[in-house]
């Protein structure tokens, strides 16, 4: 997601990568960008393409202009919307980051005690091992970033690995939804039924989202 907007003749555009990357014009639809650092090349290039039924497109072309490129396509889309998806986006990723901090603090009064608390156990164990999970695709991935095609492009360790991490995340989530929904809050701690739905509707939303873009299940040897 990206934030693009024009100051006289030049196009501003920020985003994570870069803040106020600035592309001057070069034709009437082509903008250049002018690199901060003396050592880069100035080589991406802005492209705005024309309005269709779905809205107006830029292309954003991350290499010579007249060579072969990679291109990213970024859609125009409302104020309202970019605010609810960075809105919804860190609402999921502070609350499963907070699974794993919160762990510790209820495993080692478990290892203690037997018995101890038992349904609000049942309720924090899911969302923990669906945290895990998503943890070692990502780390699958890093891992496997420069020797990407290697590892996961045959039927290997890690590709097999990689697609058992995803449909654990869907089965976890799917399991603490259900844990909830069979635990009646006199069980457990008005602030713990309350933090594990929350927790809960961060997973659905997550496996959804991961369903929908083809990541739950994902066979990356075939």
């Amino acid at each position: 997601m990206a934030y693009i907007h024009v100051e006289g003749n030049k196009l501003f555009i920020d985003s994570l990568g870069e803040k106020n990357a600035i592309f001057l014009p070069v034709t009437d639809t082509e903008f250049l960008y002018v690199p901060t650092n003396e050592s880069q090349d100035s080589v991406p290039t802005l492209k705005l393409l024309a309005s269709n039924p779905e809205g107006q497109f830029i292309q954003l072309s991350l290499g010579d202009r007249n060579a072969a490129s990679l291109h990213v396509t970024l859609k125009h889309i409302p104020t309202w919307l970019a605010i609810f998806e960075m809105t919804i986006t860190g609402f999921v990723l502070l609350t499963l980051m907070s699974s794993l901090i919160y762990a510790p603090f209820w495993i080692l009064p478990c290892l203690r005690k037997k018995h101890h608390r038992s349904g609000e156990h049942s309720l924090l164990l899911w969302p923990l091992i669906a945290v895990l999970s998503l943890l070692c695709v990502v780390f699958i991935c890093i891992f496997s970033s420069n020797v990407f095609i290697a590892r996961l492009g045959n039927f290997t360790i890690w590709s097999f690995s990689l697609f058992l991490a995803t449909i654990l995340f869907a089965v976890a989530s799917a399991a603490s939804v259900v844990a909830l929904w069979r635990t009646s809050k006199p069980e457990v701690r008005g602030i713990v039924y309350t933090y594990s739905t929350m927790i809960s509707v961060a997973l659905v939303i997550s496996t959804v989202y991961l369903t929908y873009w083809g990541i739950i299940g994902l066979r990356t040897w075939t």
